[in-house]
């Protein structure tokens, strides 16, 4: 019998996106389960994007009492096991107890450390962020932790209406509105931020903006019209194709710097009256938050109270200069820059062979060296993440690992293939080596090592793909947001008679060998 879940969080966007992270985990703990997601009407696009949803049950935005009740009503006609509630507010208390469930789940909302961090202004050396509250609920289910940033996959389609994403083009995303008007750095900044760009490095700009803000820069008349593009009222559904294939996104504290960290572009968010102690930074992998310390941040809770000073200082504080000098380091400083096949080793490259640990019986799967080469040629990145938790369990030492990759790396650079990155995990939590027991976040289907590999080697993970023959390597493309693909040897025909319709979709395809594998990648991309 599937297990029933009921997701309960209404608004607001970012907020939403911030729980793409720990619906996957949910799924990817209990893949046969059925996850319904309740929220407003108007966020119903925007969860369908997420990885992990079977049904949305939407409320009309301007529902009363009376309707809410009659739907509340309607879902506990499903028989849920347990409501998870990522709302923490009176009617999501109330799904909790008017919906049937064997029990419910609330996260952790910190409201009052919250609000005595507003009003008292004491900023703690540390905090969580709302996504790892999100995650305690996957704990409290005996769910593992994955996905620990938000993650939305994109299509990357070429033509998105009247932008063309070609080769050799490069553009910047603009997103100067937020929800509450206290939090707006300025359009004139942004503007200013944007043409500098333009000027010095030759960025194409996308200007993002609701209605009321249409044609309020000048920039359509100080940029050419094939480098400055306005999008008015523009859906989510299509913002985030656009803003996956930006170099940079420059928002406020607001829904679509979330969202471009969900798509995996790096944000630069302009903090003014919030502050990232309150749990909502943007939380991609190369984000930054342009502040300035004042002693009345954060002034509330989601920046809606309005300024009591004489000025906003901790925006007019804030110089397009400082903005656009952060905005040009991230955008030299060689992050995203190559696409990279994420391969496993055990089962992929070599011939799977139980907690192998001698480099003498090393054997390559059919192939592999060709596959390898080919992937080369065509300008991907190759890194082999492997899990080792024959180190853990006291099968073999780090040293014979080492002994392993050192000779597999120079059996194929004999064969002419150089690897860029070869990383592997040692942990287990259920392991008999303490020094190696533990829950961490570097093996698979966690991100850590990829995550590392893309820092160290300027690997643009919009552009990559993970390659293996077990649920984790499924499991590990869908936590980074990227195509997975399996393949057949190693326990890959296994893996593939017990995979579910429902955790795999039309992007996960199975090959009979890794030459397959990349053939496939190549000719797509």
């Amino acid at each position: 019998m599937k297990r029933k879940f009921l997701i309960v969080r209404f608004s607001s966007l970012g907020d939403i996106i911030l729980a793409s992270a720990c619906i996957l985990n949910l799924k990817i703990n209990f893949p046969e389960s059925h996850i319904v997601f309740l929220t407003k009407e108007r966020f119903k696009n925007l969860v369908a994007m997420f990885d992990g949803i079977d049904e949305i049950v939407s409320l009309t935005d301007n529902a009363g009492t009376l309707e809410y009740y009659r739907l509340l009503n309607r879902l506990d006609n499903y028989n849920f096991d347990t409501i998870v509630d990522l709302h923490g507010n009176f009617r999501s208390w109330l799904a909790g107890k008017m919906v049937t469930s064997n029990h419910c789940v609330v996260y952790p909302k910190r409201r009052l450390e919250r609000v005595n961090i507003v009003r008292k202004k004491q900023i703690p050396l540390s905090w969580p962020h709302t996504i790892d509250l999100y995650n305690d609920v996957v704990r409290q289910l005996g769910g593992k932790v994955f996905a620990r940033r938000p993650v939305i996959r994109t299509s990357r389609k070429k033509v998105i209406n009247s932008i063309s994403f070609v080769s050799g083009n490069k553009y910047v995303f603009f997103a100067p509105g937020a929800a509450h008007a206290n939090k707006q750095w300025g359009l004139d900044n942004f503007a200013e931020v944007a043409y500098k760009l333009h000027e010095e490095f030759g960025y194409k700009i996308i200007w993002s903006v609701l209605n009321p803000d249409m044609g309020k820069t000048s920039l359509e008349e100080r940029l050419p019209a094939e480098d400055f593009f306005e999008l008015v009222d523009y859906p989510v559904e299509e913002l985030k194709e656009i803003i996956a294939q930006s170099e940079l996104t420059i928002a406020n504290d607001s829904g679509l710097a979330h969202l471009s960290s969900a798509v995996g572009t790096p944000t630069l968010a302009v903090f003014g009256p919030t502050h990232p102690v309150l749990g909502f930074a943007p939380r991609g992998l190369f984000d930054r938050v342009v502040e300035v310390d004042e002693p009345c941040r954060p002034c509330s809770l989601h920046g809606k109270k309005p300024c009591y000073r004489e000025k906003r200082f901790c925006f007019t504080r804030i110089e397009p200069e400082t903005v656009f000098e952060q905005a040009a380091e991230i955008l030299q400083s060689g992050i995203n820059k190559y696409p990279a096949l994420f391969i496993d080793r055990d089962g992929t490259v070599i011939v799977d062979k139980d907690y192998l640990s001698d480099p003498a019986k090393i054997e390559f799967e059919t192939r592999a060296m060709e596959a390898l080469r080919l992937a080369r040629e065509n300008g991907f990145k190759i890194i082999i993440v492997s899990n080792q938790s024959g180190v853990a369990r006291g099968f073999f030492s780090l040293e014979s690992v080492e002994k392993m990759n050192a000779r597999l790396l120079e059996m194929l650079s004999a064969e002419g293939i150089e690897i860029d990155g070869l990383y592997y995990c040692p942990h287990h939590p259920e392991g008999t080596v303490s020094e190696f027991a533990y829950e961490c976040r570097c093996r698979k289907p966690s991100a850590g090592l990829p995550e590392e590999a893309a820092r160290a080697l300027g690997v643009d993970l919009r552009r990559s793909a993970v390659i293996g023959d077990t649920f984790k390597d499924i499991n590990l493309g869908r936590v980074l947001g990227v195509d997975s693909f399996l393949v057949r040897t190693g326990y890959g025909c296994q893996t593939e008679r017990k995979i579910k319709i429902s955790l795999i979709n039309d992007k996960n395809i199975a090959f009979d060998n890794l030459l397959e594998a990349v053939k496939y990648i190549v000719k797509e991309r």
